[in-house]
C-alpha cells in the first residue's frame, strides 16, 4: 500500500501515526510523510504563560525554530524508517494553514499519484492548522477523485469518536521504543513543560487508534 501521513507540524507524524508507521513499514507498505508547517509558532504560546524553559536554546527568532524544527522533522522520519524521497516540507507558517489552503491543494495534487490511505487529523478539531490539514486531505482526494482510498483519522486536540467498525487498532508492541526515540530528535520541543509528560505516553502505548472513512463518508460522522 501507499500510505501519506499527513502531519500539520513537525511531531504530529509521530503522536498521530508514529508506531503505526514503524508498523506498516515492517510489513512492506510504502510511507509519505507531508509536513504542511513549519513550527515556527511552537513557543509563542507556552512562553506568554511561562511554560517554556528558558536557556539559550529557547531564547531564538520564530525563523531560528522553524529552520531547527524541519531538520527534527528529517531526523525523526530517518529514525523512524522513511526515505528521504518520501518527505514533502510545505513550510507553511505555523498557524497560518488555513490561509494558504487553496495554494496547498494545488500543491500536492501535482504530486500525489499512487494512493491507498490517506492518515489525517481529525474534523471538528479545536487547533487551526489540523483542522485546515483536515480540509486540505478532502478537497485534494476530491480532486484527484480518490473516491475507493482509506481514511485513517487520528485525533489529536479533539476526541476520537469513532465506534464499531469505524474504530482501527494498529498494534505495535515493542515498536513503541522505537517510536520514542523519533519523538526525542524533536529536541526543541522538550523545553516546552508538558513534552516530557506526553513521551512517557507514547513511551506506554501499545496501539493507535484511528476512525476509518471514505471519501462518501464526509460530514456524516464527527471526526470526518
Amino acid at each position: 500500500m501507499h500510505i501519506y501521513i499527513f502531519a500539520p507540524h513537525p511531531d504530529d507524524e509521530v503522536f498521530g501515526a508514529g508506531g503505526s508507521i514503524l508498523k506498516w513499514l515492517e510489513n512492506g507498505h510504502e510511507i509519505y510523510i507531508i509536513w504542511l508547517t513549519d513550527g515556527r509558532a511552537g513557543y509563542r504560546k507556552a512562553r506568554k504563560l511561562g511554560e517554556l524553559e528558558d536557556n539559550e536554546e529557547t531564547r531564538i527568532t520564530e525563523d531560528q525554530l522553524a529552520e531547527k524544527r524541519l531538520a527534527e522533522a528529517a531526523a525523526s522520519a530517518k529514525i523512524l524508517g522513511v526515505k528521504p524521497e518520501n518527505c514533502y516540507y510545505l513550510k507553511i507558517h505555523d498557524r497560518d494553514l488555513m490561509n494558504h489552503k487553496y495554494d496547498v491543494i494545488d500543491q500536492l495534487i501535482r504530486f500525489i499519484k499512487k494512493v491507498d490511505r490517506f492518515v489525517i487529523p481529525s474534523n471538528n478539531n479545536e487547533h487551526p492548522d489540523h483542522q485546515a490539514t483536515y480540509e486540505i486531505a478532502v478537497r485534494v482526494a476530491e480532486k484527484l477523485n480518490l473516491k475507493d482510498i482509506e481514511f485513517y483519522v487520528y485525533a489529536i486536540h479533539t476526541p476520537l469518536k469513532a465506534k464499531g467498525e469505524r474504530l482501527v487498532k494498529v498494534r505495535f508492541g515493542n515498536l513503541r521504543y522505537k517510536a520514542l526515540e523519533a519523538l526525542k530528535e524533536h529536541r526543541s520541543q522538550f523545553y516546552l513543560k508538558d513534552l516530557e509528560l506526553q513521551s512517557k505516553w507514547v513511551e506506554s502505548k501499545r496501539r493507535d487508534y484511528f476512525g476509518l472513512y471514505k471519501l462518501g463518508d464526509k460530514g456524516k460522522h464527527f471526526n470526518f
